[in-house]
């Protein structure tokens, strides 16, 4: 298999550690036990304890057959979308938006079913990914001569490189396929649900070169300096989820997005590499969009602006093309004023966001 190699520098792991910012040495000596206790040992305790629960989890479903993975999983997905009424609603909605108004309603609840059984399968998958070897991560997730030709290219010009996806098909998997190839890869990911949940997924996500961050100072401060090193960065595009983005028109309405990945493409002149897995049955394909760079000029909004309509049209490319593999459970846009009929049974007309 043919790996990209990262280059050797020197120098970076000391300026990084000089650069982290240190608890007060004051506040150290004088914060009472009591209180460090309280605050640091439960946090601990828990911590270990999803690892460890996540770790169990994983060893089980790696020894299982992809037959009997799947069929679990599919149940599961069942069982989910019954349980989960408002998740069913916005799946509807996202899609219905996509596919247009003239979609029956019965569609769009098959399409919702079919995106709740995919996520399972992904959760399932993303149990044993600790398990594959590169080689079995690439015969899983293939990519072709010309994939990897993008990235030698930039790896040649010492450019970084920024992976743009969405939430489509076991998107997990994509990562750890591009981490595989022998650079280190950084992602940002944010907590959208509860602390114990989000430690046990962040460390069956962490392997195979790949390292996760939270969206703090230092975890971006982490992926600028994986960038300038030449080193590859994740991030996915297609939901503001901390509600802070950039308004943009997407599929014929207004949202907003996410500028992370564009900004720090901007700052540091990364390759943005839009891609795109998605299932063909029991398998998985990849397509990659036209990968650009962001324009650097002395107006920085306006470079944004220009970065984000690129990224918006590549977006509708990836999404667009299997709408129903867009396993997204937020609703990517605002709700519309509450309608004078009643709803249909089990829609929500509240917006759905775990905690």
């Amino acid at each position: 298999m043919t790996t990209l190699q990262a280059p050797v520098e020197h120098g970076h792991d000391e300026a990084a550690a000089a650069s982290t910012p240190q608890a007060s040495p004051v506040r150290r000596v004088f914060r009472r036990p009591s209180e460090r206790f309280r605050r640091e040992t439960p946090r601990v305790r828990r911590h270990r304890l999803s690892r460890d629960v996540a770790t169990i989890a994983s060893h089980v479903v790696s020894w299982l057959p992809d037959r009997v993975r799947d069929g679990i999983a599919d149940l599961i997905g069942e069982i989910w979308i019954r349980m989960m009424p408002e998740y069913r609603a916005n799946v509807i909605a996202n899609v219905g938006q996509i596919m247009g108004p003239e979609t029956p309603r019965p569609v769009l609840e098959a399409i919702a079913r079919q995106v709740f059984r995919m996520s399972a399968r992904n959760f399932g998958e993303l149990l044993r990914l600790r398990h594959l070897t590169p080689e079995q991560l690439m015969e899983t997730l293939p990519f072709s001569l010309a994939d990897l030709a993008i990235f030698r290219e930039a790896r040649k010009r010492g450019q970084g490189i920024i992976v743009a996806t969405a939430h489509m098909g076991a998107f997990d998997l994509l990562g750890h396929a591009v981490a595989s190839q022998g650079v280190p890869m950084t992602v940002i990911t944010g907590r959208t649900t509860n602390r114990f949940l989000f430690d046990g997924v962040t460390h069956l996500r962490n392997g195979h070169n790949l390292t996760m961050v939270e969206p703090s100072p230092s975890g971006v401060r982490q992926v600028i300096r994986a960038l300038r090193r030449g080193e590859i960065a994740g991030f996915v595009t297609d939901y503001d989820f901390f509600q802070n983005g950039i308004a943009v028109p997407f599929f014929g309405r207004e949202t907003t997005l996410p500028p992370g990945a564009i900004r720090i493409a901007r700052d540091t002149g990364a390759l943005v590499v839009p891609m795109f897995p998605h299932r063909v049955g029991n398998k998985h394909q990849l397509t990659i969009g036209e990968p650009f760079t962001v324009p650097r000029t002395s107006n920085v909004d306006a470079d944004v602006a220009a970065g984000m309509e690129i990224m918006r049209s590549r977006l509708e490319e990836g999404i667009g093309a299997t709408p129903d593999q867009w396993v997204l459970f937020q609703r990517a846009w605002p709700l519309d004023p509450a309608p004078h009929s009643p709803a249909a049974p089990g829609d929500s007309t509240r917006a759905s966001e775990p905690t």
